[in-house]
């Protein structure tokens, strides 16, 4: 077994000596004399950089050598490097005076060169990507964890970096060889330190993310990078990951062995490491169990006017919707403590549906039109695309409008309705002279500044005013991964606009009305002027002032009861039927 000690010293240069490989037939006691190729071309003797000749054609003749290891022809490196009518030999006999100046000692040439041939003597020289391919060829198992972790850094420098010869097309053919096969090598490598690294899944995680990034094709890199994002609980990019993994395969037209579909859907270890958020939640509700939202898949359908949405379906029983609310990113939903209690609550007894309406989260952004219309159908596809014939209906906030008008339209399909802070007409409806010229200035600034932190709080303020300081980190950060200011600004200006009220008498499904008391953000006006509309809709007030619902408000615990008895009633009914 070869003995290896690798150093990297800075720039990227792998330094490697092993006793009796080839390219690195180096003698006890002298010294060593080192060519790097991996990253920008470097040469050391003592471990002191030495400079190397401006002529890029010289240095390029000096790695050439270097790498393939055996003499060549003087007609082939003229040929290769020197293919122009003036005189290339001379131009070789040039190149090697500088090169021996650079390599001789003065006991032994090592630069070797007669009248037909030339080559570089690699007693007493180690070449990065020589030793390197030897120690793989005499098996990964052998070298040591340190070895590889430095191995994989040197590995990410090009080969020859830098020093490309566009007119010499056979050394340009050949760099490219080369740096094919460093990148196949420098897969290798990462793949074993993901491999040796199981019981260090954060070190493996930053092997295995540059491995899925190498290898875009590769089912197996993809699949590892998602487990391991998932067992280092960064639960939203691992679903990122593998809605992205899953679309390259397919622009690829990789045949799939179902790994990457595993590697998402594996149940996880007890342990594994979670936010701290997480934790507490745990703590709080250990005595049920919940469902693994982020185990489940992301899928698109296409609206009629051609706009993708992304949708995903939790849970296994009777359906119920969520007609999306704005602020949505469903991999980020099902990691934030904003909105994750609502799957998590739902989807234990219900395949609960949920959706990014157009302009937000993962259904496309460049859209033409935001309006009730558009938002319904959204709606349309979504439930059209899992082909639900009939199912029950939640409506929160400005989706509580959405589901208002699909409800209306749709009565044959709707059998429960839940609206919760929701409005049926928009702000310039049931707003004072007062309340329109806020919210229009609320429009212009969502607009110019929704890169603003200041003006996130401020929005913030509205819609979680009791928030933690942790929680409002997460509406933040939700804030800004979920839509543009643009579209955000477009959205606002559209819930401004619409009046669905006339619509209200029309609903035919059993209907359920929840509104907070002190919400600030939507009047509870608006809840009551709904429920008196809506023929035998019931209304219920919960107390506070957030209009989004948090697990540890007391009314979120109000609002589950008494949405679980109205379904409850609704699946009797059908029972009884």
């Amino acid at each position: 077994m070869l003995a290896w000690e690798f150093a990297i010293r800075p720039g990227g240069c792998l330094r490697a000596a092993a006793a009796g490989a080839k390219g690195t037939r180096a003698m006890g006691g002298e010294d060593l004399l080192r060519v790097c190729v991996l990253g920008k071309l470097a040469l050391l003797r003592d471990c002191t950089e030495m400079q190397l000749p401006p002529s890029k054609k010289t240095r390029a003749l000096l790695a050439y050598l270097a790498v393939t290891a055996r003499a060549h022809s003087r007609n082939r490196l003229c040929a290769m490097f020197w293919s122009v009518p003036d005189d290339p030999r001379a131009a070789l006999r040039w190149s090697l005076t500088r090169l021996r100046a650079l390599v001789d000692k003065p006991d032994s040439r090592m630069i070797m060169a007669d009248r037909d041939n030339v080559a570089l003597n690699l007693d007493g020289v180690a070449v990065d990507i020589l030793s390197l391919r030897n120690a793989v060829r005499n098996g990964m198992d052998a070298m040591s964890i340190d070895a590889l972790r430095q191995a994989a850094e040197a590995l990410e420098g090009d080969f020859l970096e830098g020093l490309d010869l566009p007119d010499c097309q056979e050394f340009h053919s050949w760099c490219t060889a080369e740096r094919e096969e460093t990148r196949r090598l420098r897969a290798q490598i990462l793949g074993a330190l993901v491999t040796r690294l199981a019981d260090a899944p954060d070190e493996a995680l930053r092997y295995a993310r540059s491995l899925s990034l190498l290898e875009p094709a590769d089912e197996a890199a993809q699949a590892a990078f998602v487990r391991l994002l998932r067992v280092t609980g960064r639960w939203r990019e691992a679903e990122e990951q593998f809605q992205r993994a899953q679309q390259r395969l397919e622009e690829f037209s990789v045949v799939r062995n179902g790994a990457l579909r595993q590697a998402v859907q594996q149940p996880l270890q007890g342990g594994v490491r979670a936010r701290a958020d997480d934790g507490a939640a745990a703590a709080s509700d250990a005595e049920r169990p919940r469902a693994r939202p982020a185990l489940h898949e992301v899928r698109f359908c296409w609206a009629s006017d051609n706009v993708r949405i992304a949708y995903a379906s939790v849970g296994a029983g009777p359906p119920l919707v969520w007609a999306t609310h704005w602020l949505s990113h469903l991999a980020f939903n099902w990691e934030s403590p904003i909105w994750r209690h609502w799957t998590e609550e739902f989807a234990r007894d219900h395949a609960f549906i949920h959706y990014d309406q157009r302009g937000h989260g993962l259904s496309d952004w460049d859209i033409p039109e935001f309006s009730i219309d558009a938002f319904v159908r959204d709606l349309e596809a979504v439930v059209d695309a899992l082909g639900l014939d009939r199912f029950a209906l939640i409506g929160d906030s400005r989706g509580g409008a959405t589901a208002i008008a699909y409800a209306a339209r749709h009565p044959e399909r709707v059998s429960r309705l839940v609206l919760h802070g929701a409005f049926a007409h928009g702000w310039r409806h049931w707003g004072d002279a007062a309340e329109i010229e806020r919210r229009e200035a609320t429009v212009t600034l969502t607009r110019q500044g929704w890169n603003n932190p200041g003006f996130r709080q401020l929005l913030r303020s509205l819609l979680l005013p009791d928030a933690t300081p942790e929680e409002i980190g997460w509406f933040d950060e939700l804030q800004q991964i979920s839509i543009p200011g643009e579209n955000a600004a477009r959205v606002q200006q559209a819930s401004g606009d619409f009046n669905l009220l006339d619509l209200l008498p029309r609903i035919a499904a059993p209907t359920l009305v929840l509104h907070s008391r002190d919400d600030v953000a939507i009047p509870f006006e608006q809840s009551r002027l709904i429920a008196s509309r809506i023929p035998g809709a019931r209304l219920v007030t919960l107390e506070g002032r957030s209009h989004i619902l948090l697990r540890r408000d007391p009314a979120w615990t109000i609002f589950v009861g008494e949405v679980r008895r109205f379904l409850r009633e609704g699946a009797s009914t059908i029972s009884r039927a």
